[in-house]
């Protein structure tokens, strides 16, 4: 059984070109051009009136991260550093990458950046960012002049 198809001029187009890049770089051996940029994986949760996130580091020393709120964006920003010269080894695989990297998370408005906490251990980094009080109603008593 044969199907039909609805023929697209473009079609042709995209197949020629789906694999532009690749087609022009080849076997390109730029670390660049073979690594993707490195973002620690990241799980946040509210437990108890705080937000609660956490950041997976391992081989990131506890020196080489900064944590920091302003405007109610959270950043935690930092580098993993080789510990062994990387350059002119003959590797059959690579997949750890090094190098600088960036999270943000926006909170919500009112969280008190004095109260945030971040602790590293095993590999693991946590902060706690206790969660805005909500406004709450006063009665105001009106008295008799």
């Amino acid at each position: 059984m044969n199907t039909m198809l609805r023929w697209s001029p473009t079609r042709q187009f995209h197949f020629h070109n789906d694999n532009l890049f690749e087609r022009f770089l080849g076997d390109a051996t730029d670390e660049a051009t073979q690594r993707p940029p490195w973002l620690p994986a990241a799980e946040g949760r509210i437990e108890d009136g705080t937000y609660v996130i956490q950041f997976a580091l391992p081989g990131v020393d506890s020196k080489d991260v900064e944590v920091s709120l302003k405007d109610n964006v959270l950043t935690v920003k930092g580098e993993r550093k080789a510990d062994h010269d990387t350059a002119d080894k003959d590797y059959f695989v690579r997949e750890v990458a090094y190098g600088a990297f960036q999270r943000n998370f926006a909170l919500p408005e009112g969280v008190d950046a004095a109260q945030v906490e971040a602790k590293y251990a095993k590999g693991m980094l946590e902060v706690r960012v206790p969660a805005p009080q909500a406004a709450t109603a006063r009665t105001i008593e009106v008295k008799a002049a």
